[in-house]
């Protein structure tokens, strides 16, 4: 897709073949989400990998002969529903098509895929999720285009707090909401 400084960017067509690294179950999303790209790969080889990126960015940024003390990168104690903070984004699973919210497909700015059983967050994001689908989705409430700058639905942000398990739901919507009442 892109040539730049001697690096290429493209797009996948086809697996003919996995990699002898994913050995792991993926998510029911995985691979049209572009959510998780390492989710089929051993934690420990994604720490590996991890390792490895970040010492080269270090390299590459400050040089390897600057004296500094690398400690290594810490595995977390959960592999899955990991995440405390989420934003779904609302629109169409396909051009013209029944409302959406959740991640973009990979590849697409425009295209969502509902991730109703997203493995990085826990049950409550996705309760949260499918209910405000569901209601939105029963009020015909329309998202907003970005192309023609109409409609109300925004993003859906849901935050957990780790130690007290209070969640905070933040509806983003543009102001067309009063005028799509009227």
């Amino acid at each position: 897709n892109k040539v730049r400084k001697g690096k290429v960017e493209a797009r996948l067509l086809e697996v003919l073949e996995k990699s002898e690294l994913e050995t792991e179950e993926a998510c029911p999303h995985f691979g049209i989400c572009g959510g998780c790209t390492y989710q089929t790969v051993s934690y420990e080889k994604q720490l590996e990998l991890k390792l490895s990126q970040v010492k080269g960015l270090i390299a590459d940024a400050i040089g390897e002969d600057h004296g500094y003390e690398f400690l290594g990168i810490k595995a977390s104690p959960k592999k899955e529903a990991y995440r405390n903070k989420m934003e779904f984004s609302f629109g169409d699973e396909y051009k013209d098509g029944p409302l959406a919210l959740g991640m973009h497909r990979r590849g697409s700015f425009y295209d969502l895929v509902t991730v109703s059983d997203c493995k990085i967050v826990d049950e409550d994001f996705r309760t949260i999720l499918k209910a405000t689908l569901h209601y939105f989705a029963e009020k015909q409430t329309p998202f907003l285009h970005r192309m023609q700058q109409v409609g109300c639905l925004r993003h859906l942000l849901v935050r957990k707090a780790v130690k007290t398990g209070e969640i905070l739901v933040d509806l983003v919507t543009t102001t067309q909401v009063k005028q799509l009442q009227q």
